[in-house]
């Protein structure tokens, strides 16, 4: 007795396969390049740089001069720029999705000069 594969079967393990690649992808990220590139000027002209991570991630590795502040912790967030609500600042996380947030966040405070420079492995890769 002879047995065949199933073409549907072997669609829906390829889709799978697929699936569970491009989401790791996207949860594994590390930030974008450009960003990454264009934040470092700002950081070198002396913008605040914040690591909205855990302090658990922080404490596995941070770009220097960085203090961490969890994005959701908005008062402290707040504090730490201070009024100046056009003080240069660049946010950042490990891939960009709680640095997004954090610059929503700080907007909506009225902060002007906030930018993502998405995650913490493009920043250090791209470090001049």
């Amino acid at each position: 007795m002879r047995k065949y594969i199933n073409p549907r079967q072997v669609t829906l393990v390829a889709l799978i396969l697929l699936t569970a690649l491009l989401v790791n992808h996207v949860f594994a990220g590390s930030g974008s390049t450009d960003s990454a590139r264009q934040a470092w000027p700002m950081i070198e002209q002396g913008a605040l740089l914040i690591d909205v991570r855990t302090p658990q991630e922080f404490t596995q590795g941070h770009i220097d001069g960085a203090i961490n502040i969890p994005w959701e912790e908005t008062s402290a967030l707040v504090s730490a720029i201070g009024s100046d609500k056009q003080r240069s600042v660049v946010v950042y996380c490990r891939s960009g999705n709680r640095s997004g947030k954090a610059k929503v966040v700080l907007e909506k405070q009225g902060y002007t000069d906030i930018f993502n420079a998405t995650g913490y492995k493009s920043l250090k890769q791209t470090k001049p």
